[in-house]
């Protein structure tokens, strides 16, 4: 559309709006701000954290037994403490509102998405109104129709159409919206026309708002405010994301083990109630609801049984341990399920700029007209270096020396170019502290400090290298030293039609001065009319070496590199008014007619002599392609996704592995992003499914829609970005990463981790301590549903042979919690496997109990329940009662009475003499399970090939609640009776505890022997997957 078209649809003019218009259209469209949705409410969040199904199994088991407690405290006549009744719903309320606590405060820290994007909006305008400019408008009360003033440093408060230039060209720094480092040229009225379909990269003509002027001078017409700019594109893309976020692999898995335990629960409390219906009219009940209550409460201990109370608060601490972890390896961790989310993470989503490449450009290429047997020949010099550091060899030239050595040379004339014609400086941070700052940083344009790096490199012009010397004496020694030396006379600004830049100046002692000129070789050479050789000989640059350097030029761009021609204008070859030309002031230099005439800068610019050219890059981080190559061997795909041109991106993703070295452009898999949506759905599927992938030219709502299909697809991807553009994507990803160093607020706000070194390495090392916690979390999972297992066929076991309860509610509470808990936590510091990132990444569907591993702990739960009711029925026959007597306890009294010497019936079975065969079945049931644990350390292996000891953690875990059973055991030997009494335990004498570790030491065997078998099922199933392979 062109400019007078946009003044039609827009109703404003040249003159911008009157204070009335301005007003009447902020009614219209609103404020120039973000809006988001309300932030969810404290009762909500409360709320939510009751929707898992675990939770809500405890809730109701915490329900029933708080109404059985009722009922028990109104009928008791004893003298029985009114608190020992509700002790057992208590605790269970407790950890419920503890975990609630806990994911409250988690929700709560997630938030802040808007206020991070917000900050990038500025705060006043200089807009023209009433036809006035004016300085303070408030970038809120901004509408379309404003016209605004940009000049350098200031952020653009809309989205704008740029109507004319107030310089030679303007020039914006979109990486926060694009992600890319370059800056980009603006092009002003009808030049800017474009397609309205083209990426955000592509419209010349359109200022975006957040983004930054970083030079020149221009004035733009506002087209769009608030959520209809790009930046409020991108937050309703975070708000749409967030709504539509899932739950993490090891939450859904969760939630299908607790749907699954809700019903075998049920089933199993009311097949026991149903089964002991005959038994509630037994003459030691005073009524059938007395007996009905009691086989209840049988019934919700049973339930307290097959809970794993402890478990949410388990995996909550086991996650932060693994947080813990993380931060030693650089990973910030935000969202706590993210941290498992990792280990079975199959698509990893990346940005290019800052990710892979270090987003610093760097000179990597130098070309120099040399003679090689008397021939002249184009040779390129490598440089070494992959950021903003000035430290690197560059072949065949010795720093310093050069330089010093041959004043006249090309290369002098190289380092001399690089530093005078530029505008950028290199800073060096001293601070040994690198985690918030780099060593070295730039001012300026990123092509610019690329030349300052190169100066130094080349040195010459101070001797200050040496072992320790700090950065901030490193990074602009011999560019400080050029321009201290040289006088700027006059500046050539850039123009887009000649698109070079050059500088007039005078050295110190000269009495004359010197053009240094940079710009598009394309451009350049063609108005150079000499080359000077490497020795500074300077001959004509006729057509042959001029076919010789567009050569060797083609050959940098198609790598691809970008090539900047440097020459040089002597003192002789100037123009007359030029050749010492020294204004005293400004106005001396615009009233020069050469240089108040941008028109004449061609001219000017003319019979230059080329001394080389530069190839720059933003070069890959040099360990990536290592931790590409380990993502490859783990089993992991990688889309590298950037808004980069398709050769340059092609060219990354070779350097970094992504793609093979050796593969030609047919057989590698690159698309833009637009070329690929315009596909079919299926194609898009078809070429999502596998492979390593790079799409190019790619705008922020296409990173959220690859995420999006992948999802669809059962991937779980991660998702790693810096800039605001990346925030989408962020959210809606299984795993959103987001750069600590060049990343921006919004995006750190939108992800789940923050790498706090920015280094593609550390994901791949996150990645690893994922998998590790996943392994860890399903082997104390496991360890405590097999204990839970275990404790259910006791309590079934009983009740099916009529026996009495080994256990009551309060005694597996103790156990699910106190002994049973820091085991498992302990179990979160097991060493990782040695074949961890060899392992494909698991399925997400694959479930926490695998069908091996349920019959495995049905085995060893079998042989748990056994042995407590074992133990149990041992002490009463060591009594003298018989096994029949004892299936029909409840009829003591009425069809069989105790043999001379015994307690009473209500005594034998209920009273305190009950206390001592229970604490037997306890202690021998708390025995097993530590035994348990220490086997647990591996699931497979034997305990004689990776022991208890390589987890130190383990030892203490397990000793630590032994050592607080034996307290509470033996409490009153340490003068607190009542403890022992609360819980319902007796000491146990040295008799008792050979009897425990008789029936208890049993369980290693077991478990032995069903681990042997479960090496030999799985390298069976190996076996089978290496034939299909090879078939």
């Amino acid at each position: 559309m062109s400019i007078s078209e946009l003044y039609e649809v827009l109703e404003t003019t040249e003159d911008g709006l009157t204070s009335e218009q301005s007003g009447i259209r902020l009614e219209k469209y609103g404020k120039n701000v973000l809006t988001d949705t309300p932030p969810i409410s404290i009762l909500k969040l409360i709320l939510e954290q009751f929707e898992d199904r675990l939770v809500q199994i405890l809730l109701s088991v915490a329900v029933l037994s708080a109404i059985f407690s009722c009922i028990e405290v109104r009928h008791d006549t004893g003298n029985n403490p009114m608190w020992k009744s509700f002790v057992e719903p208590f605790v269970i309320t407790a950890i419920l509102f503890l975990n609630a606590i806990v994911g409250i405060c988690q929700t709560k820290s997630a938030q802040g998405s808007l206020e991070a994007l917000q900050k990038m909006q500025p705060s006043l305008a200089t807009v023209l109104r009433d036809g006035i400019w004016q300085s303070n408008i408030d970038a809120e009360d901004v509408v379309p129709g404003d016209i605004l003033e940009l000049r350098v440093g200031d952020k653009i408060p809309a989205d704008s159409r740029l109507l004319n230039l107030q310089s030679s060209s303007i020039q914006i720094d979109e990486g926060s919206l694009t992600g890319e480092s370059v800056t980009v040229s603006k092009l002003p009225s009808e030049e800017g026309i474009v397609s309205p379909n083209l990426p955000i990269q592509d419209q010349r003509g359109m200022l975006y708002s957040g983004t930054v002027v970083t030079s020149g001078k221009g004035r733009a017409l506002v087209v769009q405010t608030g959520m209809n700019t790009e930046i409020g594109k991108i937050q309703k893309g975070v708000t749409n994301a967030k709504e539509d976020t899932v739950k993490t692999p090891l939450g859904l898995k969760l939630d299908e083990f607790g749907n699954t335990l809700t019903q075998i629960i049920v089933f199993i409390c009311f097949f026991v109630w149903i089964v002991s219906i005959p038994k509630m009219n037994d003459p030691s009940f005073a009524s059938v609801w007395e007996g009905a209550l009691y086989y209840a409460k049988v019934a919700v201990a049973l339930g307290v049984a097959a809970l794993p109370e402890g478990l949410p608060t388990v995996i909550t601490l086991c996650l932060s341990l693994g947080t813990r972890r993380m931060a030693q390896r650089n990973v910030i961790v935000r969202k706590l399920p993210s941290v498992e989310t990792l280990g079975c993470t199959s698509v990893i989503c990346t940005d290019k700029t800052g990710t892979l490449t270090t987003n610093e450009m760097t000179v990597v290429s130098v070309l120099l007209l040399e003679k090689e047997k008397r021939n002249p020949i184009i040779k390129e010099h490598h440089v070494e270096g992959d950021s903003y550091a000035p430290v690197g060899v560059i072949d065949e030239i010795v720093q310093g020396e050069e330089v010093k050595m041959s004043p006249k040379g090309a290369v002098a004339d190289i380092a001399a170019v690089s530093a005078l014609c530029n505008d950028a400086m290199i800073l060096g941070h001293d601070s040994d502290n690198q985690t918030s700052k780099k060593a070295f940083e730039r001012i300026g344009e990123p092509t610019e400090a690329a030349l300052c790096v190169l100066s130094e490199k080349l040195g010459g012009m101070l001797d200050h290298y040496q072992e320790n010397t700090l950065p901030s004496v490193l990074a602009s020694a011999n560019v400080n030293e050029w321009r201290s030396t040289y006088e700027r006379i006059a500046t050539l600004e850039f123009n887009r039609d000649r698109k070079s830049m050059s500088i007039l100046c005078q050295k110190a002692d000269a009495s004359g001065n010197r053009l240094l000129v940079k710009g598009a070789p394309n451009l350049l050479i063609e108005r150079c009319t000499k080359i000077k050789y490497r020795d500074g000989t300077i001959v004509r640059l006729d057509a042959e070496l001029r076919r010789k350097v567009g050569a060797k030029v083609s050959e940098l761009a198609n790598r691809p590199l970008r090539c900047l021609a440097l020459a040089v204008k002597e003192t002789s070859n100037l123009e007359p008014s030029l050749k010492r030309f020294k204004p005293s002031t400004e106005k001396r230099l615009t009233a020069h007619p050469l240089l108040r005439d941008p028109s004449k800068y061609r001219d000017i610019e003319s019979s230059l002599t080329l001394v080389g050219v530069v190839g720059i890059k933003d070069p890959a981080r040099p360990e990536v392609a290592d931790s590409i190559k380990r993502c490859t061997e783990a089993g992991i795909r990688i889309m590298m996704i950037t808004g980069d041109a398709k050769d340059t991106a092609i060219s990354i993703a070779r350097d970094v592995n992504i793609f093979s070295s050796k593969s030609g452009d047919a057989d590698v898999k690159a698309f833009e992003g637009r070329e690929f949506f315009q596909k079919s759905e299926e194609e898009q599927l078809a070429i999502l499914k596998k492979d390593n992938i790079v799409f190019c030219r790619a705008e922020p709502s296409d990173k959220q829609k690859l995420v999006k299909m992948l999802q669809n697809l059962n991937e779980i991807p991660a998702m790693t970005g810096d800039g605001v553009n990346d925030a989408p994507a962020l959210q809606q990803s299984a795993i959103g990463i987001a750069m600590g160093i060049t990343g921006t607020e919004v995006a750190k706000e939108a992800a789940d981790m923050i790498l706090a070194d920015d280094d593609f390495s550390t994901i791949v090392a996150a990645v690893e301590e994922g998998r590790r916690i996943y392994a860890n979390m399903q082997a104390f999972i496991c360890f405590l549903i097999s204990c839970n297992i275990g404790e259910i066929f006791s309590i079934l076991i009983a009740t099916i042979c009529g026996f009495p309860e080994p256990l009551t509610a309060m005694h597996l509470l103790w156990v699910n919690l106190v002994t049973d808990g820091p085991p498992a936590i302990a179990l979160g510091f097991n060493p990782p496997s040695p074949n961890l990132m060899t392992e494909q990444p698991r399925s997400s569907d694959e479930p926490i109990m695998t069908r091996w591993m349920m019959i495995r702990y049905l085995v060893t739960g079998l042989y748990v329940g056994l042995a407590t009711v074992g133990i149990f029925v041992e002490h009463y026959l060591s009594q003298g009662i018989t096994l029949a007597n004892l299936a029909n306890w409840s009829k003591c009294g009425n069809t069989w009475t105790p043999s001379g010497g015994m307690p009473a019936c209500d005594e034998l079975f209920r009273g305190s003499n009950r206390r001592l065969p229970q604490s037997l079945s306890l202690t021998c049931l708390v025995v097993m399970e530590m035994l348990k644990a220490l086997s647990a350390v591996s699931v497979d292996s034997s305990l004689l090939q990776v022991g208890p000891f390589q987890n130190p953690w383990l030892i203490l875990g397990v000793l630590f609640p032994f050592l607080l059973h034996l307290g509470v055991l033996y409490s009153a030997s340490l003068g607190v009776p009542a403890l022992a009494e609360s819980i319902g335990m007796s000491p146990l004498s040295k008799t008792d505890w050979f009897s425990v570790l008789f029936w208890a030491s049993p369980i290693l065997l077991v478990d032995e022997i069903l681990k042997a078998i479960g090496r030999y099922l799985k390298s069976r199933k190996q076996n089978e997957k290496n034939k299909l392979v090879h078939q």
